[in-house]
């Protein structure tokens, strides 16, 4: 099941891998300029202050501590069995 998820994530972030970089960039940028006072975004918006700040924080941290390690370690694991057969 880990596997399949795994797969579907390396699928998805491969076909949208420009659009998911550009808005991970201006999220993050964005939320901590607000956070440091630079700008202040529209209360509105859910990216605002904490409401802002925390899921990055928590985006970040599953994607680079959880999913891409193990999207690597399957991309290198096929590469290996393809290359052997």
């Amino acid at each position: 099941m880990i596997d399949e998820m795994i797969d579907r994530a390396d699928a998805f972030s491969t076909r949208w891998k420009a659009v998911i970089s550009a808005v991970s960039v201006a999220w993050f940028a964005a939320t901590c300029a607000d956070y440091a006072g630079f700008i202040k975004l529209p209360v509105e918006l859910p990216l605002s202050e904490w409401l802002g700040f925390v899921p990055v924080v928590v985006w970040n941290a599953l994607w680079w501590g959880f999913a891409y390690p193990r999207i690597e370690a399957r991309r290198a694991e096929r590469g290996t069995r393809e290359g052997a057969l």
